[in-house]
């Protein structure tokens, strides 16, 4: 590939062999549609760019100045190219990540600090959304990976499964408790679940944490996924799983495989179940 138009190609090869004959054969073209070529671009600089001399031509100072600095751009160009492309063969630049702060606490905590340690000119960015935000994102090439609870199907998404979490209730006391429920209003089907409990005031808790340490030190019930509840020793489980969710790992299979992200992908998948 060249950054050069045609006509410039043409110029250069006529520098390096100052006949149109013979430059024509190089360039496996017609000497008249050469000929054309050069006379363009000597209008486009109103200047000629040779004078012809016996049978071959002789370049004027126009040419020469001309030639210089084709020269150095095609120099520039490629050095240019070298250099991103070593670039590339790098593991560093940027990748965005979004999830849940659930994820980041049980899952990217394993392999975020890992990827810092090991490639220090690595930028690992991360956003935190719900579910369908992350997708949506993914989709759309805002974000490299996301992390998310039971993604929905899409043309453009390779989805990886992680792990499978619960929601439950958990209580102190689970035989013993007050006709309280605590709960995320953000929590996927969480409408469903608080139908079974009308006679219960409901109490919203917009973050996982607090919500657990509300649990913690309330009589009620609260409805948590099984993750956070896990990390307060004092919690109970009791009753169904109110509800089962696929912790996924997805990206979007179009995005470009550059060795930044396939270092990334390879670390992510390992946290996979087989």
């Amino acid at each position: 590939m060249d950054p050069l138009k045609k006509e410039y190609e043409y110029f250069l090869v006529l520098c390096e062999t100052p006949n149109i004959s013979r430059a024509s054969e190089l360039l496996g073209m017609q000497q008249g549609s050469l000929s054309k070529a050069l006379k363009k671009l000597e209008e486009s600089f109103q200047g000629q760019l040779f004078v012809r001399q016996g049978r071959g031509l002789r370049q004027t100072e126009l040419g020469a100045l001309l030639q210089k600095q084709l020269l150095k751009l095609k120099s520039e160009w490629e050095v240019g190219i070298q250099k991103n492309r070593e670039h590339l063969l790098e593991v560093s630049g940027r990748i965005k990540i979004g999830g849940h702060q659930i994820t980041a606490i049980d899952i990217l905590s394993k392999v975020i600090p890992k990827l810092n340690d090991r490639y220090p000119e690595l930028q690992l960015d991360m956003t935190f959304k719900s579910s369908n935000l992350i997708t949506r994102d993914v989709i759309e090439h805002e974000l490299d990976f996301g992390f998310v609870a039971n993604p929905i199907a899409h043309p453009t998404l390779v989805i990886k499964k992680i792990r499978k979490d619960f929601i439950g209730l958990w209580a102190k006391d689970p035989d013993h408790h007050d006709k309280v429920v605590y709960y995320n209003p953000d929590m996927i089907e969480v409408s469903k679940v608080l139908r079974r409990y009308k006679s219960y005031k409901h109490v919203p808790v917009a973050d996982y944490e607090v919500l657990a340490q509300f649990a913690v030190e309330s009589s009620g019930i609260t409805i948590l996924p099984n993750p956070v509840a896990d990390r307060y020793k004092k919690l109970k489980n009791f009753g169904k799983k109110l509800l089962e969710v696929d912790i996924c790992m997805i990206y979007n299979i179009e995005r470009p495989q550059t060795k930044t992200f396939k270092t990334v992908l390879e670390e992510f998948r390992k946290l996979a179940v087989s």
